[in-house]
């Protein structure tokens, strides 16, 4: 496979107590942002941008901020010599905070609208499916050729994850998962035919079908990963943030809101609690 979970174990290697400490930090910052929904309300679920969960690991971890837009890496560790991407991933709970069966919501492995992605709908047209799989695995693998030039003594290469459900009234959880990319195995990726469609291209042997699948979007000219974030966390995959954090259904029209009022909810936030579970 070309993406690798790895265990809790190795998660936890990266992260010492500093690192904890910041990411505590950094989800308080977060959640103190969101706004208020209103009585009755649905929920919403938590923005954060993703250059803020890049800065997260940037800080926590203590490496060097690098590349941006398209770039393969996020971050790079000058100690160690290992690169990472940081991506942001939706999941759903169940009404106990429970992660649920099902897939995560989509990221970006790469996407182009020009050089192969010029010409996908005519080969979607004419289910040109071997060629379309041949053309994006190309795309990808290129993508960490420059690695090589500016990073000569990088030894490996990591996706970290955070997994973020919806806001719960009981309290709202994040998860932390990572990968690990055998490039190598490029030459084994293969279409799976039985879930390709007119739209959508599914390759088999990027990620364990256990742990997500991957394909390739006609509509947006991306090759996508989804994850099963149920897997991750029952596998011991994932380490888990508890939050106490729940919103606070309000009509900010009939509150009086001032200074005062900010106040109070900069002390709420301060009795928030954080704790990484194992």
């Amino acid at each position: 496979m070309i993406i690798n979970p790895i265990t809790q174990q190795e998660l936890l290697s990266f992260l010492d107590d500093k690192s904890k400490d910041i990411i505590k930090y950094f989800i308080t910052k977060s959640l103190f942002s969101q706004p208020e929904p209103k009585p009755g309300q649905k929920l919403l679920p938590i923005q954060i941008p993703k250059e803020h969960i890049e800065q997260w690991f940037t800080q926590a971890l203590d490496v060097k901020p690098v590349g941006a837009g398209s770039y393969p890496i996020d971050i790079y560790n000058e100690r160690e010599h290992w690169g990472a991407d940081v991506k942001m991933l939706n999941v759903k709970v169940n009404p106990l905070g429970e992660v649920e069966n099902g897939d995560s919501g989509e990221a970006s492995l790469g996407q182009k609208f020009t050089d192969v992605g010029i010409n996908l709908d005519a080969l979607f047209e004419s289910k040109s499916y071997e060629e379309i799989k041949d053309k994006w695995v190309s795309l990808y693998s290129r993508k960490y050729e420059s690695l090589k030039d500016n990073y000569p003594s990088i030894k490996k290469i990591y996706y970290f994850f955070i997994l973020r459900p919806g806001i719960q009234k009981i309290g709202t959880n994040f998860y932390i998962a990572g990968a690990v990319l055998d490039l190598e195995k490029l030459d084994s990726i293969k279409v799976n035919e039985s879930r390709t469609t007119a739209s959508s291209v599914y390759v088999d042997n990027f990620i364990s079908n256990d742990y997500g699948n991957v394909k390739i979007y006609k509509a947006k000219k991306r090759l996508e990963l989804r994850l099963k974030p149920k897997m991750w966390v029952d596998n011991n995959k994932t380490i888990r943030i508890k939050t106490s954090f729940s919103p606070v259904d309000i009509d900010l029209r009939k509150e009086d809101v001032n200074s005062e009022f900010l106040n109070k909810r900069i002390k709420d936030i301060q009795n928030l609690k954080i704790d990484f579970i194992l």
